[in-house]
């Protein structure tokens, strides 16, 4: 595994721990880059935009918010809605929604919760200022995240042994199941690979296709313009398969929770030809490694996949660094991000919010970045208005099954332009306090192989399907996600009870 790097006294001289915090609402030419506005949240978790990017969605634990963003230095709650009709119980981590139209989607919970609702509850949102339920469909798994695209629901059918997304026709506000799909349907003979390094942790769907983010099995790619009928287009990633499948069972736990692989986000720009693949990842504890750790935060590659079938990798983005990036720490790795034209908009936890041109992939440019780990925890960043302002959510991790450093849960709304940060925490930085990083390479992962899963299940692989190919990046420094994800959060919301859960489903197998 990479050795987490660490922060080099030579990019720019330490500043205290935390620095001054940035005060919203101030001019940036006078108080260098920083937020508009924000508006405090409980329990405010994923955020997207919508009504030309005037108004954005919260999702909050326990139901939904609207915010006014049209003023962005004074962004103000619209309406909430907390008591989610389920037909008896209620609806619990719910981090996680997407507008389409005058409808939106709300699903949950995102861990298993005993006693909660599971399910996605749908509403009317033709007035942002009085959301309406006009829906609610039970499911038969948990809902760590999910996509509306064109009346159709795509949710990840967390928990269960494919780990499929699982398609809902809503036109007629009226849920119908019509689909569900998993890559191990076009390619079974994944199945042989521990069920926690190819869970399904996102969907992202543009134009009846879909990107599916399964953790060290890649993003994989496929056609859904026929939702009963799915097909597979393509697979990207880090590992073949069969560097997957001779791992000892501590070996494919450190690997689930470090880079290179976890794809745990998914998103393309306009025309489809560049993909993000973000790539979640912590610090571990080795008493072996040289500093007691392993792994580091996970950066976003870029993917031209002009052609789907032939996808080519392009470059990297990569994640700022902490001298504690494991889950108890200040840790910063990629979490949820956007793409409009060449400009990506990311969230990296406690690691801030940037903004990066991309039209050298190669050579991504960071354009601006703030941060202050002290206050906020950053839970994804979307375009509102192109070229004027995005928003990003901060969730309060602390207060999860994960535990986290406390964060104040809040939407923010920045500047679209580029900008330095006056007087940033010394906590978090690139290599370089200059708009662009200095990318020093990480070191050359190694693994083990000459341990045999005990936790595989074996099967008769069907014919091999001809319909998909796979392509892959060897992890090395030039091209790997630097270091990983701790160990410590085995049991939490971060793909980590997921793994617990795969490892139990594949003993019971």
């Amino acid at each position: 595994m990479r050795r987490r790097q660490v922060l080099r006294a030579g990019g720019a001289a330490l500043v205290p721990l935390f620095g001054t915090s940035v005060s919203a609402g101030s001019p940036q030419a006078d108080d260098g880059y920083e937020p508009l506005g924000r508006v405090e949240i409980d329990s405010a978790f994923e955020a997207a935009t919508h009504h030309d990017g005037e108004i954005a969605y919260v999702a909050a634990d326990d139901g939904l918010v609207s915010v006014d963003i049209s003023n962005p230095e004074d962004p103000s709650i619209l309406a909430e809605r907390r008591d989610i009709d389920t037909g008896g119980q209620e609806m619990a981590l719910a981090w996680d929604l997407w507008p389409d139209g005058d409808r939106l989607v709300l699903a949950g919970p995102a861990n298993p919760v005993r006693g909660a609702a599971q399910g996605f509850a749908l509403f009317d949102i033709s007035d942002p200022e009085s959301p309406e339920q006009v829906a609610w469909h039970s499911t038969d798994f948990y809902i760590h995240n999910g996509f509306f695209d064109d009346s159709t629901v795509y949710l990840v059918g967390s928990g269960t042994r494919r780990y499929p997304v699982v398609m809902f026709d809503v036109a007629d506000d009226e849920p119908e199941e019509v689909g569900r799909w998993s890559f191990v349907d076009a390619k079974p003979e994944w199945l042989n690979v521990p069920l926690g390094s190819r869970v399904l942790h996102d969907v992202y769907v543009q134009d009846s296709t879909a990107y599916l983010s399964y953790w060290d099995a890649g993003t994989v790619i496929a056609d859904v313009s026929d939702p009963s009928d799915p097909t597979l287009l393509s697979q990207v990633g880090d590992f073949d398969r069969e560097e997957l499948t001779g791992l000892s069972r501590p070996e494919a736990r450190q690997e689930y929770l470090t880079p290179s692989g976890n794809d745990h986000y998914a998103v393309v720009n306009d025309d489809a030809t560049r993909l993000l693949a973000g790539k979640e990842a912590w610090a571990v504890s080795d008493p072996d490694a040289e500093d007691g750790t392993v792994g580091g935060p996970g950066g976003i590659t870029i993917w031209d996949i002009d052609d789907p079938e032939s996808p080519e990798r392009l470059g990297r983005i990569e994640p700022p660094q902490s001298d504690d990036s494991t889950q108890g720490g200040y840790f910063t790795t990629a979490h949820n991000c956007d793409i409009v034209d060449d400009r990506v908009y990311a969230s990296w936890y406690f690691g801030g919010v940037t903004a990066h041109d991309i039209s050298d992939p190669a050579d991504p440019e960071r354009l601006a970045w703030w941060r202050n780990p002290e206050e906020a925890s950053f839970w994804t960043a979307q375009s509102a208005v192109p070229g004027e302002t995005f928003i990003a959510s901060s969730a309060d991790l602390s207060k999860t099954s994960f535990d986290g450093k406390p964060a104040t849960p809040a939407l923010y709304v920045f500047p679209d332009e580029e900008g330095v940060q006056e007087d940033p925490p010394g906590l978090i930085r690139y290599e370089s306090e200059g708009p662009t990083p200095t990318q020093t390479p990480a070191s050359t992962p190694t693994r083990t192989e000459t341990g045999t899963s005990t936790e595989a299940p074996t099967v008769t692989p069907e014919p091999t399907p001809t319909d998909g190919s796979v392509a892959t990046e060897t992890p090395d420094s030039s091209d790997g996600d630097g270091p990983g994800f701790g160990v410590a959060g085995a049991l939490t919301g971060f793909g980590g009870a997921m793994y617990a859960l795969a490892r139990r489903q594949d003993r019971e197998d």
